[in-house]
């Protein structure tokens, strides 16, 4: 048992796409980066630090270094010339030392590949947990967690050591999807809790689930909690602060599926999974795709750096993760550009991508719509320009869907260039389910009447990918249409990005605050005494 009035914790949240990290009873984290961390040789000489360049005093690259892992990383910049491993011009032999935190995120997984598998399998599952506590101690290290130097005041600077003692002990939110068997979530947790103890000594820790701290962060203990997160959408009911895990269920559609269409309709083809093969060519555009010859291009090969790059370096690069990430970044700020969002509120209620610009039916457009591009091609229309210069043209119909995008993640049927070739195909559409029926879907595997009245009048809409404006209302709409009259739905979103963005990381800045969650603590006494068997049983909040 660790107990205190203000024990000060440290809280990190490890989600799919950002790590956020913070001191307990702060309104929002401090520190927020890529859920990723470079891969270097050992080689001391080959480390060249974090490639944002943050210098500290006397020189030093600002960064983390744990074994072989380094953190921070940068998507906008060329990984270090230390990530890269290769002999000659040998292509076989060549590696890009880049390591995203969960296996979802590693695209090019051959596991990934296999036809009709969704991405989000492996939805929560680390890969290395190596890399999990580098992340924590590059923000140790931004946040002056270790020693003495956060509570002074003036110029003078302590010096701290990677692998001194800590004062804080650390709360770490479980992002795994409820979905993984026990066993693996379990294994999972044990890893998490040598980490804490052994790796970055801390002197008390908990793992808190983030379906729960999402909840405690809208003020509820009783909840149904919708999170539309990078990877994809998970719905968790949570009855008195607990994880009914009958109730959980999941779907493929999230931001990085919206940033694969997105990235399919201006290429002209749909890539499943970050795989090379080809699935459907579609072109819905008045010629060619506008990023068909090149592909999107993110911003790291803008840089004049690229020039440095080996050819088998650049062409691993740019099959590897990183690139995958990069390019999704640049999807994610145009779809949240407040341009195409002002655009995208419309009284257009068909579904975007659909009924046209198949490979099967590339010459099936309205005439209608051609001559209203025809008209607007004299006059300057509505338009975003990619970092590359490449200028998408927003008046045409494939345009204004664009606008819309968000808009899948509440339609019945899929964009018309995603169409699974595999002999399992409803199996995919299953799992690719829109939120009001994966939120029907959860309410119907609870067996009690009056326990999903109250979780429907309780519904929490959060995640990085919620914050399209309107959607909370489209959502409490298409409810309406499925759910029982009796039951009166209520979906609660707040209207702060943060806060929506942030929701797990909140809750756990509140809960570790509170006075009477201090016994619930597992001391580093405890754990030593009696292992991980003893956190695993105070963690259980199914």
């Amino acid at each position: 048992m660790y107990c205190g009035d203000e024990t000060g914790a440290f809280i990190g949240d490890i989600g799919s796409h950002t790590a956020r990290f913070g001191y307990g009873g702060e309104d929002c984290p401090k520190v927020v980066v890529p859920s990723a961390v470079y891969k270097h040789s050992p080689d001391e000489n080959n480390y060249v630090g974090s490639s944002q360049g943050n210098q500290q005093p006397g020189g030093k690259k600002r960064g983390s270094k744990r074994g072989k892992f380094t953190a921070p990383v940068s998507l906008m910049n060329v990984p270090p010339h230390g990530c890269f491993s290769s002999e000659g011009d040998d292509e076989e032999n060549c590696d890009v030392g880049f390591i995203p935190i969960y296996q979802s995120m590693n695209s090019n997984n051959n596991q990934t590949k296999q036809a009709g598998q969704d991405s989000c399998d492996g939805d929560g599952v680390i890969q290395d947990i190596d890399a999990w506590a580098s992340l924590w101690e590059y923000s140790f290290s931004a946040l002056t967690a270790r020693g003495k130097s956060k509570h002074t005041v003036g110029y003078k600077k302590v010096e701290q050591s990677l692998d001194g003692p800590i004062d804080h002990p650390l709360l770490a939110v479980d992002s795994s999807s409820r979905i993984i068997s026990t066993n693996l979530q379990e294994k999972q947790k044990a890893l998490m809790l040598e980490m804490l103890f052994e790796k970055l000594s801390a002197p008390a820790a908990y793992i808190a689930p983030s379906a729960m701290l999402s909840s405690f962060a809208n003020g509820r203990q009783t909840s149904l909690v919708v999170d539309v997160g990078h990877t994809g959408s998970r719905v968790t009911p949570v009855v008195d602060g607990y994880l009914l895990h009958s109730g959980s269920c999941k779907s493929g559609r999230g931001g990085m599926w919206l940033g694969d269409v997105q990235r399919g309709v201006l290429e002209g083809c749909w890539k499943r999974n970050g795989s090379d093969s080809v699935v459907n060519k579609w072109n819905g555009w008045k010629g060619a795709p506008p990023c068909q010859h090149d592909g999107v291009i993110p911003r790291y090969i803008l840089q004049s750096k690229i020039e440095k790059l080996k050819a088998n370096e650049l062409e691993h690069l740019k099959k590897s993760p990183f690139h995958s990430m990069a390019v999704h970044e640049v999807m994610y700020e145009m779809m949240t550009s407040t341009s195409l969002q002002s655009i995208g509120i419309s009284s257009d209620t068909s579904t975007p991508f659909v009924g046209y610009g198949s490979s099967e039916n590339n010459d099936d457009v309205d005439m209608e719509d051609k001559n209203d591009d025809d008209e607007d091609a004299e006059d300057d229309g509505p338009s975003y320009v990619l970092p590359d210069g490449t200028k998408i043209d927003l008046s045409q119909r494939v345009g204004k869907d664009l606008c819309r995008l968000p808009q899948l993640l509440l339609s019945e049927d899929l964009p018309s260039l995603i169409q699974p070739q595999t002999s399992n195909a409803n199996d995919y559409a299953s799992n690719m389910l829109p939120l009001h029926k994966l939120v029907h879907r959860s309410l119907s595997q609870i067996l009690d009447a009056d326990l999903r009245k109250e979780l429907a009048s309780n519904i929490i809409l959060t995640g990085s990918a919620s914050l399209t404006p309107g959607l909370d209302k489209s959502l409490s709409i298409e409810l309406g249409k499925i759910l029982p009259a009796s039951y009166k739905h209520k979906v609660i979103s707040s209207k702060s990005t943060v806060e929506n963005r942030y929701g797990a990381w909140i809750g756990g800045s509140i809960l570790s605050s509170l006075g009477s969650f201090q016994q619930l603590w597992l001391s580093k006494k405890e754990y030593e005494e009696n292992g991980a068997v003893l956190g695993l049983q105070r963690f259980n909040n199914n």
